[in-house]
């Protein structure tokens, strides 16, 4: 794992899976928010600690994968807030990369 320094935070990127009327976001639909579970906090961040809900805009901060997760490396000050909303964190799941072979299709031969 890494460990944030300075004014950084180390978070796990958490997308939604589903509205908070239940019904399925298909992939590669984006919010205009991210979301992620505060993972590490450097020592100048204050009033944010390890295992809360961060909201922060989704371009926000640096992307890292780490085997088949999504991690993301924020400034404080450009995190909006602490979600709290329990209908909202009850549809947020971690973002994970499912390696996927990629098989072509066979081609039609004309004789």
């Amino acid at each position: 794992m890494i460990n944030a320094i300075n004014n950084k935070i180390i978070v796990e990127y958490l997308k939604p899976s589903t509205t908070i009327s239940g019904l399925i976001i298909p992939e590669g639909s984006q919010e205009p928010q991210g979301y992620g579970r505060v993972l590490s906090v450097g020592e100048e961040v204050k009033n944010i600690r390890k295992g809360i809900i961060l909201v922060f805009h989704v371009r926000a901060g640096m992307d890292m994968i780490l085997g088949s997760k999504v991690y993301k490396c924020v400034n404080s000050d450009e995190v909006y807030g602490e979600l709290i909303d329990k209908k909202i964190l009850k549809t947020l799941e971690p973002l994970d990369l499912e390696m996927k072979k990629i098989v072509s299709p066979a081609k039609k031969i004309i004789v």
